[in-house]
């Protein structure tokens, strides 16, 4: 026996020794599976000897495996090889474009290669705003890779486009499968969903499991629900209150909402004589009916400073209904923003209140008025530019409006830097005429401080690299218009040609 073998030999050897030993024309030798036929019973004894011996040496030991079940078939066809490179290339050098690379997928009608999963899943643990995309456009195969990895679990509450509602998987699933169950069930039937997971809620223990269940309503959120979520306003856990808080104040005829008018209206002061004649007296933060439907926890004891009780008192500002400011001064938004010029706190919260509220006719006022609107706000300081506010203001106006209004503005902003910053902000593919605009300035050598400003010429070329439509790549010039960072305009002309090529093959 060669030092390799181990000194205990399974059954199966000793079998074949002993009928080595008694001859095998006194017992019969069976050839094994996917060996050749043998006519000579010593041969398929040799045979049995050399497998035998081979298996031990790998270290196989006898057993009986349960099969795998394989994943449901994804009927979407797989993108192409040329696709695929592509995706590569974005994995290796260019993650910043694998969102979109993920959207123009799923929009295509297409999946992603069985293969590249893995790589895909692994980023989307790490990133959990790549999670939705890359489920929508890994499919079926991601979630039944899941079920052998837990790292990957989050891609099996995920819903899908093609998801359907079944009955087994919202009473015996997983949190995942549940979750995915009521979005697909909502979709189709938004009252049953509701009643369901109604009769389910005082059941629920686990907080994440109560908060991932109210993510469903959000698609088709409507008056019926806002019971639910006003009983969810009670919740022990507060990642569930402020998920409740947030869904029913888009609500605006529900009870809660008329409970927040109220609340406003009785604090509200109006004091003509005042150095501020119009504000918000703070918050009775003994009043627990007052809290609960702020999803506020009780302050603890002792005096608060005037800032935190602002902070509390602001809270009320910004979630009740905007209604209660216009009927209350008889004005438009517009007016009402005047008339609190004077109390630069409460205006700030009134903005605020217009973004979460996500109000077209207010974010107008907000964005035309002559100290508040985005040519205000572009002319900010990068520190000092509000990004989600911008991003809120503008998503409540049509694409084309919102690049109409960018338009505008661009004259207000002298530095590449801040206006980079702004046109990233806007978040929104633009138009021709924006385009055109946005690569003048880029390209205008009377914008440029000599010597080129690093920092403002590369944050300008980002966000047209981010949002500049890649058709619109013949606006710029093969060649450099400039020597100062031509590195940077060449990079920009290479990014943009790559997305364009990404396009065309998802298209």
């Amino acid at each position: 026996m060669t030092p390799h073998e181990p000194t205990d030999r399974a059954p199966q050897w000793e079998r074949l020794v002993s009928t080595a030993l008694v001859g095998t024309a006194r017992r019969t030798i069976t050839t094994p599976p996917g060996l050749p036929e043998r006519t000579e019973s010593a041969a398929a004894l040799l045979d049995l000897a050399a497998l035998d011996t081979v298996r031990t040496r790998a270290g196989y030991t006898e057993h009986t495996a349960t099969p795998i079940a394989s994943d449901e078939p994804d009927p979407r066809p797989e993108v192409g090889e040329a696709a695929t490179h592509r995706l590569d290339l974005v994995l290796d050098h260019r993650s910043e474009l694998l969102p979109e690379w993920l959207g123009l997928v799923v929009r295509s009608g297409r999946r992603v290669p069985h293969s590249r999963l893995p790589d895909l899943l692994e980023r989307a643990a790490r990133d959990s705003v790549l999670r939705p995309a890359v489920a929508a456009a890994t499919g079926t195969r991601a979630t039944w890779l899941a079920g052998f990895n837990k790292a990957w679990a989050f891609v099996t509450a995920e819903p899908l486009p093609g998801d359907v509602f079944v009955d087994e998987d919202w009473e015996k699933g997983t949190f995942g499968q549940r979750r995915r169950a009521l979005f697909a069930l909502r979709a189709q039937n938004p009252a049953k969903a509701h009643e369901l997971l109604a009769k389910t809620w005082p059941h629920e223990r686990k907080g994440e499991v109560r908060r991932g269940l109210l993510d469903a309503l959000e698609p088709h959120l409507e008056v019926e629900d806002a019971p639910l979520l006003d009983t969810a306003l009670d919740d022990r856990n507060a990642n569930v209150r402020g998920r409740a808080l947030a869904l029913i104040t888009r609500l605006s005829d529900s009870a809660h909402a008329h409970r927040l008018r109220a609340h406003l209206r009785e604090h509200l002061r109006v004091a003509p004589d005042a150095p501020r004649p119009i504000g918000v007296d703070y918050l009775d933060t003994t009043r627990a009916d007052l809290l609960r439907d702020l999803a506020l926890a009780t302050p603890e004891q002792g005096v608060r400073p005037d800032i935190e009780r602002w902070e509390r008192t602001k809270v009320l500002v910004v979630h009740a209904p905007l209604d209660v400011w216009t009927d209350r001064f008889d004005t438009d938004p517009a007016g009402v923003l005047d008339l609190v010029e004077d109390h630069p706190e409460l205006r700030d919260a009134l903005v605020e209140s217009v973004c979460l509220h996500q109000d077209a006719e207010w974010a107008r006022a907000v964005l035309d008025h002559a100290e508040l609107g985005l040519p205000h706000m572009f002319q900010a300081s990068v520190h000092k530019l509000n990004r989600p506010r911008i991003r809120s203001l503008l998503a409540t106006l049509p694409p084309a409006e919102r690049c109409e209004r960018m338009l505008a503005a661009l004259e207000q902003v002298k530095k590449h830097r801040t206006l980079g910053h702004a046109l990233m902000a806007a978040e929104t593919p633009w138009t021709r005429e924006l385009s055109e605009a946005v690569i003048g300035r880029l390209l205008d050598p009377l914008d440029l401080t000599v010597p080129v400003n690093v920092p403002d010429h590369r944050a300008l070329a980002e966000a047209i690299t981010a949002y500049m439509p890649p058709e619109h790549l013949d606006l710029l010039p093969e060649q450099p218009p400039y020597e100062e960072e031509a590195h940077t305009y060449l990079r920009l002309r290479d990014a943009l040609r790559f997305r364009l090529d990404m396009h065309k093959e998802l298209s």
